[in-house]
C-alpha cells in the first residue's frame, strides 16, 4: 500500500501542468527585464520584473488559480507590486485582484475605462490611472507601453517594448478589431500574446504578416481548447506556439539587445 501511494504521488507531480518557476533560475541586472507568462488552471497573468527591483502584474487570473499564482509569485521573490495592469475586466483577468492588492501592497491600478468592482478592493487606498487608446507610457527606464484598440472600452491591447524586443499583448480575439490594429502604425513584435484564449480565428493571416512574430503565447481557459484552425495557421506561419497549459510557466529574459526563452 505504501509503495502504491508513493507511485501515485509521483504520477501526480510528473503530470502537473503548472510547472513552477524559481527566482534563483534567472538573475537580472539593471538593464534587463523578465516577462513571466504564468501557467494557471484558468485565466491569464503576466509578471514583469525589472533590474531596478520593480514588479508589475498584467491581469490576475481567475479565482480558481489563486493558490498556484501566489505560489509562483512567492517563488519569484515578489514582496510588493508597483502596479496591476488590466487589459480586460472579467473574472479570468480580475479574479484575484482584491487579494493581491492587499497582499502585495499594490501602489497603482491601471485600466482603460471605469474599473469594475471585481478588479479592485473597497478597503484599498491604491492609486488609479486611466490609459487611453494611442497613449504611450514609460513605466520604468526603457520599458514602454503603447495602448492599442480593443473590442470594448474596458479592454486595451498593449504594445510593450524593451530594448529591441517587443510584445503585442492582444486583449481581443475578434477579427473585426484587427483593421484598427493593422492601421495603428508599427506593431511588429517578436512575441504575440493571442487574445481571447485562442478560441477564435484571430489573429488572421493579414495580422500575422503585419506583426511577424517569432513566438505566440496562449493562456489556458478552463474547459476550452484553442481553435484548431488558428493553431494550424500559427504553425504554418513558422511561429513557435507556447500553449502554457502544456509547456508550463514561460519566462522571457530581455536585455537591451536580445531576448531568451525559458524553457526553450
Amino acid at each position: 500500500m505504501k509503495k502504491f501511494m508513493i507511485l501515485l504521488v509521483l504520477i501526480i507531480v510528473l503530470n502537473s501542468s503548472q510547472k513552477i518557476v524559481d527566482a534563483g533560475e534567472i538573475n537580472i541586472n539593471g538593464e534587463e527585464v523578465l516577462f513571466v507568462f504564468f501557467s494557471l488552471p484558468d485565466g491569464e497573468a503576466m509578471l514583469i520584473q525589472t533590474g531596478h527591483g520593480e514588479n508589475y502584474l498584467v491581469n490576475t487570473g481567475s479565482k480558481i488559480s489563486e493558490e498556484i499564482l501566489l505560489e509562483q509569485m512567492n517563488n519569484l521573490g515578489v514582496k510588493q507590486l508597483d502596479s496591476i495592469i488590466f487589459t480586460n475586466q472579467n473574472k479570468t483577468t480580475c479574479g484575484n485582484a482584491p487579494r493581491l492588492i492587499k497582499r502585495y501592497h499594490v501602489q497603482q491600478l491601471i485600466y482603460s475605462e471605469d474599473l469594475s468592482p471585481m478588479c479592485t478592493s473597497e478597503e484599498s487606498t491604491v492609486q488609479h490611472a486611466l490609459w487611453k487608446n494611442g497613449e504611450k507610457h514609460e513605466i520604468s527606464p526603457g520599458l514602454t507601453f503603447r495602448v492599442l484598440p480593443a473590442d470594448t472600452e474596458d479592454e486595451m491591447s498593449l504594445y510593450i517594448m524593451y530594448g529591441k524586443t517587443s510584445i503585442l499583448y492582444l486583449a481581443s480575439g475578434r477579427v473585426e478589431v484587427e483593421k484598427d490594429l493593422i492601421e495603428n502604425g508599427t506593431i511588429q513584435a517578436e512575441i504575440l500574446k493571442v487574445g481571447d484564449y485562442a478560441r477564435t480565428q484571430s489573429p488572421s493571416i493579414q495580422l500575422l504578416e503585419k506583426v511577424d512574430p517569432h513566438v505566440a503565447m496562449i493562456y489556458p481557459l478552463k474547459g476550452i481548447s484553442p481553435n484548431e484552425g488558428l493553431l494550424e495557421r500559427l504553425n504554418e506561419s513558422w511561429i513557435d506556439v507556447y500553449q502554457l497549459r502544456k509547456v508550463g510557466t514561460t519566462t522571457i529574459h530581455c536585455t537591451l539587445e536580445d531576448y531568451d526563452m525559458h524553457p526553450k
